[in-house]
C-alpha cells in the first residue's frame, strides 16, 4: 500500500450493530479511529426480521462513526452469521503432464481452479473461500510450488455458503443505507483475524463467538480452516431461560444478575439469594444463587456441546487443539473450566475480566472481536488483491479467491 485507506466493517448483531472505522497506514499498520454503536433492533439470532428497524440502527452506527472519526464512509464490509451458513473442504487435484516434471504457474492455477468451484444446491450462494496451502506428491505445507519439481499437486479450499434470500435480507439492508458493501464476511472468520495469531492457527485452534443470539464457531488445523458454523443460541437465551424460572424477572434483570452473580462452573449448591433493585424500587426481584447458576451452567453446556457434537471426530482428542473463547457471554466467570471439561481437557483461553472502574480499549473488549477483525480481513483481502501480479495472480484473482 502506498497510501493511508480508511476501511469500515459493519456487524448487525441481535444485541447490537456496530460500525469500527480504521486507517491503514503505508507500513500495513491499522489504527483503530472509532467504533459507531447503538442497541439493535430487528434483528433476530444474527438475521434480519425487520429492515425498517435494522436500517435505522444501521444508519444510527454510520452516523456515529462518521462524525466521531470525521470521514465520509461510503463503502463497508459486512459480516453476517446464521445458522444456515456452512462450510464445505472441497480438493483440487492437478496431475502433470508425464513429459513434465517441474511445476508452473498454469499447474498451479488448474489445481486451484479445481478447488475453488464447488456445485451449491439452487438458491444458496458461496460467500467465502478460505484457500490453504498446496501439497506436492503428498507433502504438505507447501505456500508456493512453483519451480518445484513433482508429479501430482493439490490444494483445499474451504468453501462457506448460505440460503441466499437469507443474505440478500443483509445486502438489502445496507444497500439502501445507502451503503456500498465491498465484501461480505462469516463473522468468525473475520473474529479470527482479531483473536488468533498464525502460529495458533497452525498448532490447533478452535475459537468459539457467544454472541447475544447466536455462537459462531471456526476450526483451525495446520493453518487452514477445516470447519465452522453457527449454533443459533446465545446469550439471550440464558436470560430467557431466567424469566422463565422466575416469570417476575425482566430481561434487563436477568441480563444484569447474570453479569454480576453468576457462575457457569461454582456454586450450584449456593442457597444465598441476589437480588436486583430497580431504579424506582417497584420491581425489585431476587433469585437463589444456585439457581442462576444451574441455569448457566445448563445452557451454556447445551451450547458448547452443539458445537462439540459439530466438529468432525477426528480432530478431537486431547492435546489437539486449543480452545479460545470471545463474543460477550465469553465473559462469564466459570466458562473456561466448563469448556475445558466438554472439550477433553484442552487448554482454554478466556479472556480477562472488564473492571469497570477502569478505562478499557475496545481491542481488549471481547464484545467488539469481530466487528475490529473486519478491519483486518478487509485489509487482509487488499494486500492480495495488490499481491496478484503475475500470471499465476491474474488466475487467482479471476478465479474470486479472496471475494
Amino acid at each position: 500500500m502506498f497510501r493511508s485507506k480508511i476501511l469500515a466493517g459493519l456487524e448487525i448483531g441481535t444485541t447490537k450493530t456496530c460500525m469500527v472505522v480504521g486507517e491503514v497506514k503505508p507500513d500495513a499498520a491499522t489504527t483503530l479511529l472509532t467504533i459507531g454503536e447503538v442497541p439493535s433492533a430487528g434483528v433476530r439470532k444474527g438475521e434480519i426480521v425487520d429492515n425498517n428497524m435494522a436500517r435505522q440502527c444501521v444508519c444510527d452506527a454510520w452516523q456515529m462513526a462518521q462524525n466521531d472519526a470525521e470521514v465520509d464512509i461510503l463503502s463497508v464490509v459486512l459480516s453476517v452469521t446464521g445458522d444456515h451458513i456452512i462450510g464445505q473442504t472441497n480438493s483440487g487435484t492437478f496431475r502433470l503432464p508425464d513429459n513434465e516434471t517441474v511445476i508452473e504457474e498454469e499447474h498451479a492455477a488448474k489445481a486451484l481452479e479445481k478447488a475453488r468451484h464447488l456445485d451449491v444446491d439452487e438458491g444458496r450462494l458461496i460467500i467465502n473461500r478460505e484457500v490453504g496451502c498446496y501439497s506436492i506428491d503428498g507433502r504438505a505445507q507447501i505456500s508456493n510450488p512453483v519451480g518445484l519439481a513433482g508429479r501430482t499437486i493439490e490444494i483445499n479450499s474451504h468453501i462457506v455458503h448460505g440460503i441466499s434470500s437469507r443474505l440478500q435480507n443483509s445486502l438489502f439492508c445496507v444497500r439502501s443505507v445507502p451503503l456500498e458493501v465491498t465484501d461480505i464476511v462469516f463473522a468468525p472468520l473475520a473474529t479470527a483475524q482479531m483473536v488468533l495469531s498464525r502460529s495458533q492457527k497452525q498448532e490447533g485452534a478452535l475459537l468459539i463467538d457467544i454472541g447475544g443470539g447466536t455462537t459462531d464457531y471456526v476450526f483451525y488445523k495446520d493453518g487452514e480452516v477445516v470447519c465452522l458454523g453457527c449454533v443459533p443460541v446465545g446469550g439471550n437465551t440464558i436470560n430467557q431461560d431466567i424469566v422463565k424460572l422466575v416469570p417476575r424477572f425482566s430481561m434487563k434483570a436477568a441480563e444484569k444478575l447474570k453479569c454480576t452473580e453468576g457462575n457457569a462452573w461454582e456454586g450450584l449448591k449456593d442457597h444465598r439469594l441476589v437480588h436486583y433493585r430497580s431504579d424506582n424500587g417497584l420491581h425489585d426481584v431476587s433469585i437463589e444463587c444456585g439457581s442462576l447458576n444451574r441455569i448457566i451452567r445448563d445452557r451454556l453446556g447445551d451450547t458448547l456441546m452443539r458445537v462439540y457434537n459439530r466438529i468432525p471426530a477426528d480432530l478431537l482428542y486431547k492435546g489437539a487443539f486449543s480452545v479460545y473463547l470471545t463474543g460477550g457471554t465469553s465473559l462469564m466467570r466459570g466458562l473456561d473450566s466448563l469448556a475445558h471439561r466438554i472439550f477433553l481437557q484442552n487448554e482454554v483461553y478466556q479472556p480477562a475480566p472488564i473492571d469497570p472502574t477502569q478505562p478499557c480499549s475496545y481491542q481488549d473488549d471481547p464484545r467488539y472481536c469481530t466487528g475490529i477483525g473486519l478491519i483486518r480481513y478487509a485489509q487482509r483481502l487488499d494486500a492480495e488483491r495488490e499481491q496478484n501480479i503475475g500470471f499465476f495472480g491474474r488466475l487467482k484473482s479471476f478465479f474470486g479467491f479472496g471475494s
